[in-house]
């Protein structure tokens, strides 16, 4: 059983950080970030190996990366494929198809949530840090809603914690309908 959950864990570790920065990198052009910003070219060398192939045949749309997207989900369809025959349970394709969308969610959220507590934890460091600017262009479309709705409070801003909230709550409901 140690083994088992010693190949799980490796597989969720590698998965998530592989198809994170897949999101991150879809993530950048949906938002028009520069691919010259660090944070951005940083997604993009560490996941050019299986974007530009999936590019040839996967043609982008506007700003969203969909070669990146596609790459996500397939990643995440091979890692919860093995985690299933890890477990040794069936392969039912709709099973699989649809615990690899709810993976790919979480794995999503889980990006935002990192991104927006290493956000706030620059921001009360070194908010002059060259990664600054990337990680608020990232978050100011979903942190500028909440911002109308609750200002700052003694010139605290709330607002990333108020995300963190809403993601936790969606991760629940996202857990559940896994089950």
């Amino acid at each position: 059983m140690l083994f088992v959950d010693i190949v799980r864990a490796l597989l969720d570790i590698l998965g998530s950080l592989l198809v994170g920065l897949l999101l991150l990198r879809a993530w950048a052009a949906a938002i028009g970030m520069p691919p010259r910003n660090p944070l951005a070219h940083f997604a993009r060398a560490l996941t050019d190996w299986l974007v530009r192939p999936l590019a040839r045949v996967i043609s982008s749309r506007g700003r969203i990366e969909w070669a990146a997207l596609v790459g996500a989900l397939i990643a995440t369809a091979l890692i919860v494929a093995a985690k299933r025959a890890v477990f040794g349970l069936p392969f039912a394709p709709d099973m699989l198809l649809l615990g690899s969308v709810l993976q790919l969610v979480n794995w999503a959220l889980t990006l935002v949530i990192w991104v927006t507590l290493i956000y706030v934890i620059i921001s009360w460091v070194n908010p002059l840090a060259p990664v600054a600017p990337a990680l608020s262009m990232l978050l100011r479309p979903m942190l500028a809603p909440i911002q109308r709705i609750i200002p700052a409070i003694g010139g605290i801003d709330l607002s990333p914690m108020v995300l963190l909230i809403v993601i936790y709550l969606l991760q629940m409901v996202i857990s559940r309908l896994a089950l």
